[in-house]
């Protein structure tokens, strides 16, 4: 009998250190995987959130309406306007046919910090998902590109109190857009090459790439894009006979 008890006692303590073991394994995986999945969600939140937001500012830019505003909820995420990026176009002999600097928006998750490495971007018109594997364009900007006629349209963001505008929290914010001005920067028919370059972030460049390589596939020579050497800087040519550039302005406020 008292061998079968410490038997018992036994078996009833590796028993329950099995169970305990197991419950501690499965509570660490399983608020792992929920706190992933949770993520994962703000962003789709986010990407969604910023499908009305480009649709609103091209309302604004190419539908003439005088101002809009975008409701964007955040949940433990940060919303920025950011410090402005450039973007240029020039013809084969160094004349600048238009330039521009827009600041981007961005959506992150709170505590990110550094480059981007998961969220979600509208720059120049464009609409960025940006996750730890790459970044992927959701929605190209306003440029028509063709042999015959290129039209480069920059939807240029800019801060209305001058500074970069951050909300962070669980809270829902506004991204209230005014319309500026529209202007034909330049009108040229390029006797040779054209080259426009776009300075983003290096992991948001590899999208920017993917983009220029599909639009331009035809109207260059060879590889239309140079090779990206991580600096962010995306520099593509390409040949048409006629070239527009036009830039729209857009006041920006979070508020």
């Amino acid at each position: 009998m008292p061998d079968r008890a410490v038997s018992d006692v036994v078996s009833f303590v590796l028993v329950f250190s099995l169970i305990t073991v197991s419950v501690g394994v499965v509570s660490v995986a399983g608020l792992g995987s929920l706190q992933d999945a949770r993520d994962a969600e703000r962003i789709d939140n986010g990407e969604r959130a910023f499908e009305v937001l480009a649709d609103n500012q091209r309302d604004i830019a190419q539908g003439g309406a005088p101002s809009r505003a975008t409701e964007i909820k955040l949940a433990e995420t940060t919303l920025t306007l950011a410090d402005p990026q450039d973007s240029t176009v020039t013809l084969s002999n160094g004349t600048v046919a238009g330039s521009t600097e827009s600041r981007p928006i961005t959506f992150r998750l709170s505590g990110d910090s550094g480059e981007l490495s998961r969220g979600v971007v509208y720059e120049m018109g464009a609409v960025l998902r940006v996750d730890p594997g790459g970044a992927a364009m959701r929605r190209t900007p306003p440029f028509q590109f063709g042999s015959e006629r290129t039209v480069i349209h920059y939807v240029t963001l800019e801060s209305r109190t001058g500074a970069v505008q951050r909300e962070s929290g669980s809270t829902t914010v506004l991204v209230r857009s005014v319309r500026g001005t529209t202007t034909l920067v330049s009108h040229y028919r390029p006797s040779n090459e054209v080259n426009i370059t776009v300075q983003t972030t290096p992991r948001r460049a590899e999208a920017w790439h993917r983009y220029f390589t599909s639009e331009l596939d035809g109207l260059s020579t060879g590889d239309p894009c140079q090779p990206l050497d991580g600096s962010g800087t995306v520099t593509c040519s390409f040949e048409t006979d006629d070239l527009r550039v036009a830039r729209t302005t857009i006041r920006a406020q979070i508020s």
